[in-house]
């Protein structure tokens, strides 16, 4: 018998939904099994995630007013139930779990963007300035280890990183840019955990381009940034255009 789970769209369904990150219990122990096994299954996956990364980096930070939560769950409470139905077959029922969290995510930031003051809009300039593509690079260590996903501004020179907790460590994880010539240069060291912007140096933005790679090694702190790495690589990624 051919597992359902083994249709291409079901397939894809599962990928979406483990990289938007609304599976739990025994479906996300499974999907992430299939993930070290599987690699047309794995390729989906990234291949969400490369979606979704841009999307997410393009949100910017807010801090939401003291009631904002208690204002939503008012709204939620004036919503009468949707009736319960019964056997309804498994594909469906999966679609519309899937959809229902994608709705719910898409609801809440409207939500957050209805209640948060928004700044009065200036008047346009009256010359129109060319739209620079986004610049973007998902840094990934090996296994389970460091995930890192960055943007990079050409228009600021700005490059803003989103990590996933990297431990513990007594050394700092230090960024590098590595072009064509494959010598690393430092662009700085970024937190292990959370956000951090950084300028890049004048004389590294042109090396900030499709196909080249951003790694991340660990380093002594008090000496950082260095003329080059001496620690081991923990995560790396090529640089592409959206």
């Amino acid at each position: 018998m051919v597992d359902p789970m083994d249709l291409p769209d079901e397939r894809e369904l599962l990928a979406a939904e483990l990289a938007l990150g609304v599976l739990e219990g025994d479906a996300l122990a499974a999907a992430n099994r299939r993930l070290l096994t599987d690699a047309a299954f794995a390729e989906e996956v990234e291949a969400w995630r490369e979606r979704l990364a841009g999307m997410a980096l393009d949100v910017p930070d807010e801090t939401p007013p003291d009631d904002l939560w208690n204002r939503i769950e008012r709204a939620i409470d004036g919503i009468a139930p949707a009736p319960v139905v019964d056997l309804v077959p498994r594909r469906q029922l999966r679609r519309w779990q899937f959809g229902t969290a994608a709705a719910g995510a898409v609801a809440a930031a409207l939500a957050v963007m209805l209640v948060i003051p928004r700044p009065e809009p200036v008047a346009p300039a009256p010359t129109q300035v060319a739209v620079q593509p986004a610049i973007v690079a998902q840094l990934r260590g090996e296994g389970e280890g460091p995930f890192v996903a960055a943007r990079y501004d050409q228009a600021t020179a700005q490059l803003r990183l989103v990590a996933q907790d990297m431990g513990e460590d007594p050394r700092v994880p230090e960024l590098w840019i590595i072009p064509e010539d494959g010598i690393p240069r430092s662009l700085g060291v970024i937190q292990p955990a959370g956000n951090t912007e950084l300028v890049v140096a004048e004389g590294h933005r042109s090396m900030i381009h499709d196909g080249a790679t951003l790694a991340i090694t660990m380093e002594p702190r008090a000496t950082a940034p260095h003329p080059a790495p001496t620690g081991p690589r923990v995560a790396a990624g090529k640089i592409f255009g959206i």
